[in-house]
């Protein structure tokens, strides 16, 4: 039988994509909505210690924000109003809320700079739109600041645009949108990503890759700086700073970044055009689509994976 603890306000508790607003408002110690605490084997409280523990499936809601874990820490202040530090989870962590879920092995959920640190294997976000973020090293989330960051070998895939984006690290910036969600916070919008070293950024009939970019969401814009890479098809263009719409597909290359003062000579862009190739890529486009329209639920890859998938098997 489940051991469960139902902490209210008085006694206890006196950052789509997002995972850190869910630590935010399980710590929130001005909502009077009451923690849930339940636990498979035990849940101790230590007054000395300042601490309580749950172990053993161990669970910690608070309206419709839940965070799994193996075992759940969550540490207060002395005195009468008790107001929570921080919070951690460590084994098979799970977060969840009504529109994102998050994975790992261990959160840390420090409550005075508002920042929620996810660390351990198996490290991903998924939205309700199955867009995901996985990383290998650490998620974490700023709330105040809205702000997230994924470092290495960070991925963002956006299935629905068949679009990705991957670089050592990622970080992404939000803003709040004018629409509440059904718990009455804020919807968070995506606003920017500025993608850090070994950069790759692919839609649906074009990759681009280079040491560093920044995304706008807005304009579905990527500017990449240095060592750039275009890829359309069999068309090849390099150069030191590019352009490139992931949803028109329209590139522009350069010798360097606009309003930038020239020092040394400037490196040449270079490249290869196939002739034929844009009518190609349009023909592939206009019966991509007609196969969509009659197989809705065909897996959408970025082009730069569905052309690998379609390499013939080679033989033995």
């Amino acid at each position: 039988m489940r051991t469960k603890f139902f902490y209210l306000a008085l006694l206890f508790v006196s950052p789509s994509f997002c995972y850190g607003q869910l630590m935010h408002q399980l710590s929130d110690n001005k909502d009077e909505t009451p923690i849930i605490i339940e636990a498979d084997e035990s849940v101790v409280c230590d007054e000395t210690a300042l601490k309580c523990v749950a172990t053993g499936l161990a669970s910690a809601q608070k309206g419709t924000s839940t965070v799994y874990g193996d075992v759940l820490t969550v540490y207060f202040t002395e005195g009468k109003n008790r107001e929570i530090t921080s919070m951690t989870a460590d084994g098979n962590v799970r977060m969840e809320t009504p529109t994102e879920k998050a994975y790992g092995e261990h959160a840390h959920y420090d409550v005075a700079i508002d920042r929620v640190l996810l660390t351990g294997g198996n490290l991903k976000i998924i939205t309700a739109k199955e867009e995901t973020l996985t990383a290998r090293d650490s998620i974490e989330y700023y709330h105040t600041e809205n702000k997230g960051i994924a470092r290495g070998n960070a991925i963002a895939r956006f299935p629905e645009k068949e679009q990705l984006v991957q670089a050592d690290t990622l970080v992404a910036y939000f803003k709040p949108s004018a629409e509440k969600s059904k718990d009455g916070e804020d919807k968070l919008n995506l606003e920017r990503v500025e993608a850090e070293g070994n950069m790759l950024a692919s839609g649906p009939n074009g990759v681009v890759t280079g040491d560093r970019g920044v995304y706008l969401e807005k304009t579905k814009m990527i500017e990449v700086f240095n060592n750039v890479k275009i890829t359309q098809e069999e068309n090849v263009i390099e150069g030191e700073y590019a352009k490139f719409n992931l949803e028109t597909n329209v590139a522009e290359m350069y010798t360097q970044p606009p309003h930038v003062s020239q020092t040394g000579s400037r490196k040449r862009i270079h490249g290869m055009i196939i002739p034929g190739s844009a009518k190609k890529r349009k023909e592939n486009s206009t019966e991509s689509t007609k196969m969509s329209e009659t197989r809705k639920d065909r897996q959408s890859l970025p082009w730069s994976a569905k052309k690998r998938q379609n390499k013939p098997p080679q033989s033995e």
